[in-house]
């Protein structure tokens, strides 16, 4: 499958999860779409208190059927909806945002390593904050969340 057929396909998926996600009170993290032979749609989703298995039974019932209902995708595929994790590496403009107030692992690409909470994120300036200290996106090897 073409690139463009897979980018409308993920832009849809995310437009359909982040009105389901409003509606039920999650903050929608991240959608993922992975195309080929058979795709792999994945969204990732939080709320307030941590989610909960409930929580993503509930919402990926009511997706599937917001995408049955739309029929944009033009393969089969697998949905799977999640939590973030902890080891989930934070890159995109709209995990970066949710990971706003989190304890976060900053390591650059020099070695040095920054633990902390992420304070601060400037999509226009390329640019994040871990307690204080400021980084610019293409300096950063790995940014994830911290468990501590």
């Amino acid at each position: 499958m073409n690139d463009e057929k897979d980018r409308e396909i993920e832009r849809r998926a995310e437009e359909l999860a982040e009105k389901l996600a409003e509606e039920m009170n999650f903050t929608l993290v991240d959608v993922e779409w992975k195309g080929g032979q058979r795709g792999m749609l994945k969204v990732f989703l939080d709320k307030e208190g941590g989610i909960t298995i409930r929580d993503v039974e509930r919402f990926s019932r009511a997706y599937s059927d917001m995408l049955d209902a739309e029929d944009f995708v033009d393969r089969s595929y697998v949905l799977e909806v999640s939590s973030p994790g902890l080891d989930r590496k934070l890159s995109k403009p709209r995990e970066l945002n949710w990971a706003i107030g989190k304890r976060v692992i900053l390591v650059l690409k020099d070695g040095r390593t920054y633990r902390g909470v992420l304070d601060y994120y400037n999509e226009d300036e390329n640019t994040v904050g871990v307690s204080g200290n400021f980084f610019k996106l293409d300096e950063v090897a790995l940014l994830r969340l911290d468990e501590f």
